[in-house]
């Protein structure tokens, strides 16, 4: 079993039901997302940074996106993904384009070597997670499953896209979703 192995036994505090506390359950979880995060990062490839790689992938998503709204996406200021559009169009990662409905307004498409760049970052870290992930047998990989799931839904409830693609697409015409 892999729970604990390489680690000191934790004791955390439970209430009356046995049930871990929230606060207790906070920081083992962010801790342990702040180690995997450290993990999967080198396994990342030389080349760009973390948030080069995770504004391709939100343009990736998305297929094109404007500038204001990748800024919303990745919660930067919009000046600074202007800079983070132009060094991701100087390395031959996204392509300018006009808007198709606004003269005035400019998309990031993701290009095809950009897409080989994601590509090959993702295909590095998903092997080494995958292969730590091997260790686990069904019964736990069925639980890390049921956890993901919860832990998506959190981080979901938060993020400024999840009422609707459309609302990423066009930040100033946001519905929201019945």
């Amino acid at each position: 079993m892999i729970a604990g192995e390489g680690t000191m036994a934790r004791v955390t505090p439970t209430d009356e039901g046995g049930v871990p506390a929230s606060a207790a359950l906070a920081e083992r979880t962010r801790v342990a997302m702040i180690r995997l995060g450290r993990q999967l990062r080198r396994q990342d490839p030389p080349g760009p940074s973390i948030s080069w790689y995770s504004a391709l992938a939100t343009v990736a998503v998305h297929g094109e996106l404007a500038i204001g709204a990748l800024a919303e996406a990745e919660r930067l200021p919009s000046s600074a993904a202007t800079r983070l559009a132009d060094r991701l169009e100087d390395a031959g990662l996204v392509e300018r384009r006009r808007h198709p409905t606004d003269r005035r307004g400019v998309n990031l498409e993701i290009t095809p070597h950009g897409r080989e760049v994601l590509d090959q970052h993702r295909q590095k870290g998903n092997a080494w997670l995958a292969s730590r992930l091997e260790r686990l047998n069904r019964s736990e990989r069925a639980t890390l499953a049921a956890a993901l799931g919860l832990l998506e839904a959190l981080v979901d409830e938060d993020e400024p896209d999840n009422a609707s693609p459309q609302a990423i697409a066009h930040p100033t015409r946001r519905t929201e979703a019945p």
